[in-house]
C-alpha cells in the first residue's frame, strides 16, 4: 500500500501538484471536502443513481465496473492519490450507467458539485485545478476504450500489469480476469504463456 493520511494533507499535496495554494485556499478546501469511509466491497456508487460527488482516494483501491450481457465486468481501477468520479453523470446530474466500489477498505475524500462550484469561484486556480483534474479524468477514460477495442486480451493484461503494478497483489485475480475480458482461467493461461517466452 502506498503512503498516504487520514488527514488533510494528502489531498492538499494533491491538489498542490495541480496549482498553488494559500492558507486560506487550505482552509475553505477543509470544509469544502468531506472524509468517508467503505467497507471492503462496499458500493460507492450504484448502477442508476446520479453521482454527486467527486472523490479523492486517500487509503484503498476503488474498481468501476459494469453490467454487460449479464455479466459483472471491471473496466478501471484507482487508488490512492487519485481523484474519481463517473464525470458524464456528476456533470450531467443523469444516472450513472455503472457501479464503483470498495476492493478493500477504503477512505475518501469527496466534494459535492455545489462545493465544486465554490472550489472553482473561491480558491486561488480553482477553475484551473478543475480543467486539469477533469482532463486526466478523461483521457483515463478514453485510453482504456482505446486499448480495449484495439488490443487482444493478452496485450491487455500487459498494458494492466504496466498500469496497475502497484496494485496487483492488492485486487482479486478474478476481476483483473474481467478487466482483460476473458475468464479467470484463460487468465491464468494468458499468464502462464507470458513466464514461459520470458525464460
Amino acid at each position: 500500500m502506498k503512503a498516504s493520511f487520514l488527514d488533510f494533507d494528502f489531498l492538499v499535496l494533491r491538489i498542490k501538484d495541480y496549482i498553488t495554494l494559500n492558507e486560506a485556499d487550505e482552509d475553505l478546501i477543509s470544509r469544502l471536502f468531506v472524509r468517508e469511509c467503505f467497507n471492503k466491497n462496499e458500493l460507492i456508487l450504484k448502477e442508476g443513481n446520479h453521482c454527486q460527488k467527486l472523490y479523492f482516494i486517500a487509503t484503498g483501491i476503488v474498481r468501476f465496473s459494469l453490467l454487460i450481457n449479464g455479466k459483472d465486468r471491471s473496466f478501471v481501477f484507482r487508488d490512492e492519490g487519485v481523484f474519481c468520479t463517473d464525470l458524464e453523470s456528476f456533470l450531467k446530474k443523469i444516472p450513472t450507467k455503472f457501479n464503483i466500489s470498495a476492493i478493500e477498505a477504503t477512505t475518501v475524500f469527496s466534494i459535492t458539485y455545489d462545493n465544486l462550484q465554490v472550489f472553482y469561484k473561491e480558491i486561488t486556480n480553482g477553475e484551473r485545478f478543475g480543467r486539469l483534474a477533469i482532463e486526466q479524468l478523461f483521457l483515463g477514460a478514453v485510453n482504456h476504450l482505446a486499448t480495449f477495442y484495439s488490443e487482444g486480451p493478452e496485450q491487455r493484461y500487459l498494458k494492466f500489469v504496466n498500469q496497475y503494478k502497484e496494485m496487483l497483489q492488492r485486487i482479486p485475480q478474478y476481476y483483473i480476469a474481467s478487466y482483460v475480458g476473458v475468464t479467470p482461467q484463460a487468465l491464468c493461461r494468458i499468464k502462464r504463456k507470458i513466464v514461459r517466452q520470458n525464460l
